[in-house]
């Protein structure tokens, strides 16, 4: 795996089970470089690196044994690279054991090889290393993952998250800064960090660095970050110490120290320490490990502080470092025997540096499942009310990269959410440095612009009463301006009046008994992106006749026209269609009673035209009553022969509108210079209109009928 586990999760976690491994190498080699493998024992990977390289490039693989050996020596150069998250460098090495055939006498040196290529973001080439490595060993279901991760990676690039994630500057040096955490007023930033000043006067001798502490940078009314410094004694010491936590009240506190003696392997501790005035008192040590080796560390409380959550390498785990928990006693004034979380959350592979979140869901970083690379942070959502988590879900691009990212911190969460992560990747200050990165995601803001105007003339209507309903709850009374409009975004409160993922009803009131009122309905469900919203709501004049759409008649006929195949779809009609706009307006308004006035075009004698207008009229009646169900009480026929001809309105390209009357005397003109034209006005003639008589009409009411009276 990577150096980070080695470096900045327990120090020397990883770097001991490395060691391990390499001696059962040089055994089977049988010859080696005693100053790379002295360096390699003493932690001292940066320089044994080189001398593993040089080591290599002496030997000329002359016959089989001779490349056995060089190989070897390329892949610990490799690997000490690889400990020191030196990628490309790592990656080189490894390229150079395979071509000297390692993999045939290690085939993890594949799934090396792949590990370096996917932290620089190389999947292609990385996919194509696992494959070899799983023809090799079928049965690894961690090469499986990474394939997969493969995958994952090109879908969540391609569709990352709104989030925003930037490099915290003001805090981060080329050094490992890391592992937020605010203060309890939220004036304070707590992070580990091995930066210059540090209490240790030493280097540690894994990473190169100065031994790790904890520091504070204090927040200024203006949100400015102080100057970093470190706690003082008796948390800070000679040692390690980083990856601290606090519990709701800020009282107490957690955190991780691991002891550095040469030569032995202590393994890292978790140490608690309470409020002692404006600072604190002497921490004691929890009693968790199972053996002196074992490692312990990334303490999670929950906010009442009587549940830890943290990770450790103990016996009994899924793979490298698993989550545990255990609880206080506080008779005994002792923690519990720690339990593992299981295989819902921890994996084969590395599965650290839990948070509680919003909700008591459990973040976690994990490089075990399915991901985009190196360590990516999940969610598990807790269970009921136990202290149990289940279905971890990958947060995604941005909030996840290719290379290390984990330890994720909230400062608010709900419509806006920020915080703070820790990464390695790329665009952090130093090239093998780990950062404090920032993350937020703004929220998405939907405004909506409501226009009332007039249906037949599209002026707008000023004064005209809106009333806006929710289905969350929300609801305003709302009135146009002058231009007809209300423009809807942000309240004085900084809320928004309309917010993602409702459904939203408009209804707009009668007018000055000049408009009928009309309603309308849309959905911010889905909605993922800043959206402008524009509803346009047509009323209608109670004064004037309305026009209802494409009701029309063949020539001389009263039957209703129908023509829905026409081969040109803009001359297709459906006059039964075109009448249910009417259904739908007296259904939306119960007590209009209205006449239904139809026309003629001026060919044929005034009486026949009259005759067939009312008959017109009448066919509009008997569609509404027969087959929509409206009283006949409410709809009055009538004819007007050819005495009313259309009044034509249009609109020129400069926005003047224009009328023209579509009278017989201009109509038949137009019978020699243009025949089309000349059937389609008389068409627009043989219409049906409507107007409203009166808003009288009283539904009747269902009455339980006597009894002996039939249903």
């Amino acid at each position: 795996m990577r150096s980070l586990k080695s470096v900045i999760l327990f120090v020397g976690l990883i770097a001991f089970g490395t060691v391990a491994t390499a001696q059962a190498d040089r055994a089977a080699t049988r010859s080696y470089s005693g100053e790379a493998v002295n360096l390699w024992k003493a932690g001292a990977y940066a320089e044994a690196a080189e001398a593993f390289k040089l080591a290599a490039e002496k030997i000329s693989p002359k016959n089989d044994k001779a490349r056995q050996k060089k190989a070897y020596f390329t892949y610990m150069s490799g690997r000490c690279y690889d400990l020191l998250s030196e990628h490309a460098s790592a990656e080189q090495q490894y390229e150079k054991a395979v071509l000297l055939r390692y993999q045939e006498w290690k085939p993890e040196v594949y799934m090396q090889l792949a590990e370096m290529e996917m932290a620089q973001c190389k999947h292609k080439e990385a996919k194509e290393n696992y494959q070899k490595y799983l023809k090799l060993d079928p049965s690894s279901e961690l090469a499986k993952t990474r394939i997969a991760s493969c995958d994952y990676y090109a879908e969540s690039t391609s569709n990352p998250t709104k989030h925003l994630v930037t490099n915290v500057s003001k805090l981060n040096t080329g050094s490992f800064d890391f592992a937020t955490v605010m203060g309890p007023r939220g004036k304070e930033m707590y992070f580990t960090s091995s930066r210059a000043g540090s209490t240790g006067a030493n280097s540690d001798p894994i990473t190169g660095q100065n031994y790790m502490d904890l520091w504070v940078s204090k927040i200024d009314r203006n949100g400015n970050w102080g100057q970093p410094t470190p706690m003082e004694s008796p948390i800070n010491s000679i040692d390690n110490e980083g990856t601290m936590a606090f519990d709701g009240r800020g009282k107490t506190m957690w955190f991780t120290r691991c002891p550095s003696v040469d030569k032995m392997n202590l393994g890292c501790e978790m140490w608690m320490a309470k409020q002692k005035g404006k600072g604190w008192a002497e921490p004691t040590k929890l009693e968790l490990k199972d053996h002196d080796t074992t490692h312990v560390g990334h303490p999670a409380p929950s906010p009442d502080g009587k549940t830890l959550v943290f990770s450790s390498n103990m016996a009994g785990g899924f793979g490298g470092v698993d989550l545990w928990i255990t609880t206080y006693d506080k008779r005994s004034d002792s923690w519990s025997l720690p339990v593992n979380l299981g295989e819902e959350i921890n994996t084969a592979g590395n599965d650290l540096f839990p948070t509680w979140g919003p909700d008591g869901n459990l973040f976690y970083a994990s490089d075990g499942l399915v991901g985009l690379g190196g360590l990516d942070i999940y969610m598990a959502t807790r269970v009921g009310e136990d202290d149990k988590w289940e279905n971890p879900t990958n947060l995604g691009a941005p909030m996840n990269s290719c290379r290390d990212d984990y330890h994720i911190i909230f400062t608010e969460k709900g419509k806006v959410e920020r915080g703070y992560i820790s990464s390695n990747r790329n665009g952090s200050k130093g090239e093998n440095s780990q950062d404090i990165w920032d993350f937020y995601l703004p929220p998405i803001l939907i405004d909506v612009m409501i226009i009332v105007s007039d249906q037949e003339e599209g002026y707008p209507i000023e004064g005209a009463a809106v009333k806006l309903v929710g289905s969350a709850g929300s609801s305003y009374d709302l009135v146009t301006d002058a231009s007809g409009q209300i423009n809807l975004g942000e309240k004085p409160d900084g809320e928004r009046f309309v917010e993602p993922g409702e459904t939203w009803t408009l209804e707009v009131e009668g007018i000055e008994k000049l408009y009928l009122g009309t309603n309308d309905n849309f959905t911010t469900e889905g909605v993922e992106v800043n959206t402008r919203i524009i509803r346009d709501l047509k009323v209608l004049n109670i004064e004037k006749p309305i026009r209802l759409p494409e009701v029309r008649y063949a020539l001389g006929s009263s039957v209703l026209l129908v023509d829905t195949l026409n081969e040109d779809p803009a001359l297709r009609i459906n006059s039964k269609d075109s009448l249910n706009y009417l259904y739908d307006l007296l259904q939306e308004n119960p007590n209009l009673i209205v006449e239904l006035i139809s026309h003629t075009d001026c060919r044929g004698s005034d009486p026949a035209n009259l005759r067939l207008s009312k008959a017109r009229a009448q066919s509009c009646v008997n569609y509404l009553v027969d087959e929509k169900g409206i009283p006949t009480e409410r709809l009055i026929p009538k004819g007007l022969g050819e005495k009313r001809p259309v009044e034509l309105r249009e609109i020129s390209e400069n926005g003047d509108t224009t009328y023209t009357t579509l009278g017989c005397d201009m109509i038949t003109k137009l019978k020699r210079t243009d025949k089309a034209k000349f059937e389609y006005y008389h068409q627009l003639n043989r219409r049906t209109e409507c107007a409203i008589l009166s808003f009288d009409y009283v539904p009747a009411e269902a009455t339980e009928p006597e009894d002996g009276e039939g249903n």
